[in-house]
């Protein structure tokens, strides 16, 4: 999909309490309500009349004012426009094909998209709400059922998979400090390396079983997840190759109390297999972005001093 520019965008409740979400995002439509609106007024913009209308019919100007700019933005938005809702989590987004039509079933309008919604950025990236800036999201609160998006350029930005120049900063250095972390992971003892591992696994909630490198011949950790139960054991290797890890993992399959296994090593190219899905493999890069989320960079670089 080519890069998808606007200069506006806006936000389009679909039906009240979202009652119509579902239908329009898989018949990729935008479906309005105002039925009491004269649908030939509209088409024609006669938006005085549409407006003489609705003061009449709400008894109040300054809201017949805000019925009337809704209604011209669904009827008039051109397919350089953006239109964007939410639902399951996920931001959609779509832009408007010309025309209006009126069901005949309901009376309410129906404008056909361009291409459909779409949950994803144009290089299939879901756009995720835990992932959206909250100024975005603020719109969800909106009480009409259309309202300008002020933050257009973080939504084409996300659309677009383009990050603002902070966050690509952010992102680079963190690249860089996640090489070096994996730089003092190598200058690990085996010992250290070992208790690292330990670290990671108990820091992040699984519970150890037995002691570091003592627990079982083949086993140096033993680990249970006290939230499911899962019991899992990690094996930990300074260095090790691609015999090595077989070896284990025929230990491992030999072994019915365990639901996983973990091996970790820091130095030596192993080959992933294809056949052991409850085998997770930890080399050195894994393992820093592993420590540097648990917090333990600064122990590792205490270790090394």
């Amino acid at each position: 999909m080519a890069r998808i520019t606007s200069e506006r965008a806006y936000f389009i409740k679909l039906g009240r309490g979202g009652e119509w979400e579902k239908r329009c995002l898989e018949e990729g439509v935008l479906r309005f309500g105002y039925r009491e609106a004269s649908h030939d007024d509209c088409v024609n913009g006669r938006w005085e009349a549409v407006r003489d209308f609705w003061t009449s019919f709400r008894d109040d100007k300054g809201a017949a004012t805000r019925d009337t700019n809704q209604i011209r933005i669904y009827y008039e938005a051109g397919p350089e426009t953006i239109f964007v809702t939410f639902h399951g989590g996920l931001l959609y987004w779509c832009r408007p094909s010309a025309g209006v039509s009126v069901d005949p079933v309901d009376d309410t309008r129906i404008r056909q998209t361009l291409d459909g919604w779409h949950s994803t950025s144009i290089g299939g990236d879901p756009l995720r709400t835990d992932r959206l800036s909250g100024a975005l999201l603020r719109v969800q609160g909106y009480r009409g059922t259309i309202c300008g998006i002020d933050q257009l350029a973080f939504l084409l930005g996300r659309i677009n998979d383009e990050l603002p120049p902070a966050v690509l900063a952010a992102d680079e250095a963190r690249a860089a400090y996640l090489s070096a972390i994996e730089v003092l992971i190598g200058l690990l003892t085996w010992r250290d390396f070992e208790l690292l591992v330990d670290l990671i696994f108990t820091g992040s909630g699984w519970r150890r079983l037995g002691t570091v490198g003592k627990t079982q011949k083949s086993v140096d950790l033993e680990l249970q997840l006290p939230t499911t139960g899962e019991v899992a054991f990690i094996q930990v290797k300074g260095e090790a190759d691609s015999s090595t890890l077989q070896d284990y993992i025929h230990r491992f399959t030999s072994y019915e109390k365990y639901n996983r296994m973990f091996f970790a090593w820091h130095t030596g190219s192993i080959d992933v297999p294809t056949d052991a899905s409850d085998v997770v493999l930890l080399d050195r890069s894994r393992l820093a972005r592993m420590t540097l989320d648990a917090g333990l960079a600064a122990w590792l670089r205490d270790k090394v001093s």
